[in-house]
């Protein structure tokens, strides 16, 4: 996936639309509805999270979410997970 290590260890090639997996570092990778690839990584630079998925963005959603709070971040991961 090319973000960081600690990403490493999920296989999106083997999610299915709708799946998510997390690790014990509270990253998540999941498929949205629509087949897209979208992750939930820590922030290495700042305190945070950025969510981020593989699709342009979109006037009414965006295609990336940079947040300091886990529970913004998961909201943003799982509307993501719907819209795209």
């Amino acid at each position: 996936m090319g973000c960081n290590g600690s990403m490493a260890e999920f296989s999106a090639a083997t999610l299915q639309p709708g799946q998510t997996e997390s690790n014990d570092q509270g990253e998540r990778i999941g498929k949205s509805a629509g087949g897209r690839l979208v992750q939930m990584r820590r922030r290495r630079a700042e305190r945070g999270f950025v969510v981020t998925v593989d699709a342009e963005p979109r006037p009414d959603v965006p295609a990336e979410v940079v947040t300091h709070e886990w529970a913004a971040a998961n909201k943003a991961f799982d509307r993501l997970m719907r819209e795209y």
